[in-house]
């Protein structure tokens, strides 16, 4: 599997993870988590918000410590933002429900697609500065992809 397949991979376990799930928009309807690979869409106008709520999946790095081994280390983050104007201020909670959810499917599921595993460590964060009324946060981890080893010519 190609970082490029990883990734949509990983994008249709999210959706899989969040089905059935539903946040306000910022207009107050019921509304799906959109997902992302890399990239949460350019606004096309001035307040346009039709992108909240979403988790982007997005590849950071890789690292091949040794090509014989038949693994490559990812290191891939979700992005997760909400919009909430309720005046109690809790849509970090939509962000955190969210982010249990995508680890849980993760746990539960083991190798995905025969291709691979979320790792450890797995990191979680929310946004601290106050960007009201957005909600930021995002899961950080690695990803263990199984690769092709060369081939032994002698057997």
């Amino acid at each position: 599997m190609t970082i490029e397949g990883l990734l949509d991979a990983l994008a249709d376990e999210t959706a899989e993870a969040l089905k059935g799930f539903r946040l306000r928009s910022a207009k107050e309807n019921p509304i799906p988590v959109n997902i992302y690979t890399q990239n949460v869409p350019l606004k096309e106008g001035k307040d346009d918000e039709k992108t909240y709520p979403y988790v982007c999946v997005c590849f950071d790095s890789s690292d091949i410590e040794n090509p014989y081994e038949g693994k490559e280390l990812l290191d891939i983050y979700f992005l997760i933002g909400v919009i909430d104007r309720a005046k109690d201020r809790q849509g970090y909670r939509d962000v955190l429900h969210i982010i249990e959810r995508i680890k849980q499917h993760f746990f539960r599921k083991g190798i995905v697609k025969n291709a691979f595993r979320l790792g450890c460590p797995i990191k979680t964060a929310l946004e601290t500065a106050d960007i009201y009324p957005y909600f930021v946060g995002g899961i950080e981890a690695k990803c263990e992809l199984f690769t092709v080893t060369e081939e032994d010519k002698f057997i």
